[in-house]
């Protein structure tokens, strides 16, 4: 054997690379969109010559060339209007541009000409974004008709299923995500959002912590890297002593300077220390968010306790209403404590637990305080 592996090293530089072509989807993707050009040139056929313009469009969304790509895809419908994948690229360029719209409308295009695996799955990540939860599970059931073992539809279908409020049910097509793609880190963050609407903040520890143990995630994503150890802060928070807290969010802040969840929790304990003006100096970066980042029922409820102990109603208040509009589940929380007040709600819906908290705070002020 080891003689006859001598001979393949001495003759192998010997033989022809392999050229790469237009449907090569390789790392060079400059390389791909000239081999694509000189196939769009090349082709006998207005099929073929769609799918070197599909390809190419495609290396070029992959370059974050958007416009351009939006431009060749749509030359690319214009010769073959029946191909559900050209439809389907022009539907993630529009998802890349912010266009979730538009990406919805792409999607629907290609399954009014093919019943399409990744047009229901993309149109379902679509739905999800417009908070369709209905909408968004019956695009995955039907990407899971096609292909059960899908583990991108089976991703999307837990997090339809946790904006319907079956974030039970969500737990097993995480685990099924995972099992069928080891390390998928999405997957391992979306379970950590049921586990979180359940009321199980130990269980979501123990699977953030499974998610970011080395060798599990080979191929971590620093976004969601970051919002996983967030999400695992904000359930420590439910249980952990406040010297473990401290240490975690500052660990989490050197790791990521720029950490809500970190600063959320630093602003609470100065808060229950009774440093008010101190928590809201820690917290301003919750106020601003200049980066757009997705705020927390968690962070809110911690702006409206520190507004509230600093005299600001009017902006305590609005923060409450954006906690509960994020977790109308508080609701039950701030009727109890405006019980206890002397603030009965007529019931524990949004709505009339934001009537008594108005009511509170324009009698209490500063003395309404809702718990932590």
């Amino acid at each position: 054997m080891r003689r006859l592996l001598l001979v393949l090293a001495t003759v192998s530089p010997t033989l022809p690379a392999v050229a790469q072509t237009c449907e090569d989807r390789s790392a060079d993707f400059e390389t791909q969109i000239t081999l694509c050009d000189q196939a769009f040139q090349a082709a006998d056929s207005s099929d073929s010559a769609a799918m070197a313009l599909a390809l190419k469009g495609e290396a070029q969304r992959m370059l974050g060339q958007l416009d351009e790509a939006a431009a060749t895809l749509q030359q690319a419908i214009a010769l073959s209007a029946a191909n559900a994948w050209i439809w389907v690229e022009l539907g993630n360029v529009r998802y890349d541009q912010g266009d979730v719209a538009g990406a919805l409308a792409h999607y629907s295009a290609a399954l009014a000409t093919e019943d399409y695996i990744s047009a229901w799955a993309n149109r379902a990540e679509a739905w999800w974004q417009l908070r369709e939860g209905q909408r968004c599970s019956d695009d995955a059931d039907n990407a899971l008709r096609l292909d059960p073992q899908y583990a991108y539809a089976n991703e999307i279908k837990g997090r339809c299923l946790i904006d319907l409020g079956r974030a039970e049910e969500a737990l097993s097509y995480f685990d099924t995500a995972i099992a069928l793609a080891p390390g998928y880190q999405n997957a391992y963050r979306n379970k950590l959002a049921a586990l979180a609407a359940l009321g199980r903040p130990q269980d979501l520890v123990a699977v953030a912590d499974e998610a970011l143990r080395p060798g599990v995630v080979t191929a971590s994503n620093p976004a969601i890297e970051e919002d996983i150890l967030s999400r695992r802060l904000l359930a420590l928070g439910e249980y952990a002593p406040p010297a473990q807290l401290a240490a975690e969010a500052a660990a989490l802040l050197q790791r990521y300077p720029d950490s809500l969840a970190a600063a959320n929790v630093q602003a609470r304990a100065l808060l229950a220390d009774g440093k008010a003006a101190e928590a809201d100096q820690v917290s301003q970066s919750l106020r601003r968010n200049p980066n757009g980042r997705r705020m927390e029922a968690a962070y809110h409820d911690t702006l409206a306790r520190i507004d509230a102990a600093l005299g600001r109603m009017d902006d305590a208040y609005a923060n409450y209403d954006a906690a509960l509009g994020l977790d109308p589940a508080l609701s039950k929380t701030y009727a109890r404590k405006l019980s206890e007040l002397g603030f009965l709600p007529l019931s524990n819906t949004p709505a009339a637990v934001l009537t008594a908290l108005r009511r509170c705070m324009d009698v209490k002020r500063t003395a309404c305080v809702l718990p932590q």
